[in-house]
């Protein structure tokens, strides 16, 4: 069975974290790809993203050319909002059953897992690779839980406010992101106000 790892996220904008997380999992040997599926519309996030989906998808793609086993998914664009992973997933999963597809999360993340719609059946239906963020602490009931692996990945303290606010302040994102994400988002004046 092929085995591809997904990643999601509003990527606004994508940064040299998310591109060092979908190598670092690659390096491992136990996924042939990582997807970057781009999140037109978070049910977590009260603030509208600060440009369109289709602009944040353009970016993602920007940013991923020179990987070739990085590629970028708008999945999320074509299925009802707001956007749930497990209808996602779900998704995937039913229309590709010879793929097994492993979601790739911060361990920031398990601290809310329990609200996210359908949890359980995320836990059942897919392995879970966890990479380490802001020295979280893991809930007990997630920590020895058969479909979840912790990985120890650099911690990664780059973060897309951190690159809004720097364009913002006119500061040097150029070790942030790709290069041809800052001549992008410099030329098109993105984040700018």
């Amino acid at each position: 069975m092929i085995t591809k790892g997904v990643l999601f996220g509003s990527f606004d904008p994508i940064h040299n974290g998310h591109i060092e997380i979908a190598n670092y999992f690659l390096k491992q040997n136990l996924l042939s790809e990582v997807i970057l599926i781009v999140t037109p519309e978070n049910p977590f996030k009260l603030k509208k993203d600060k440009i369109s989906f289709a602009k944040r998808f353009e970016i993602v793609t920007i940013g991923i050319k020179k990987y070739s086993k990085i590629v970028s998914s708008d999945i999320e664009d074509k299925l009802p909002k707001p956007n749930y992973t497990y209808y996602t997933l779900e998704f995937l999963r039913k229309t590709n059953p010879e793929i097994e597809y492993v979601f790739l999360m911060g361990s920031d993340l398990l601290n809310n897992f329990k609200r996210w719609k359908n949890y359980i059946k995320i836990l059942e239906n897919h392995k879970i690779f966890v990479y380490p963020r802001n020295n979280e602490i893991i809930p007990n009931e997630f920590k020895l839980h058969k479909n979840i692996r912790f990985f120890k990945a650099n911690l990664i303290e780059i973060s897309s406010t951190l690159i809004r606010k720097n364009i913002k302040n006119n500061l040097s994102i150029k070790d942030l992101v790709p290069s041809e994400i800052n001549n992008f988002l410099r030329k098109n004046k993105f984040y700018n106000d």
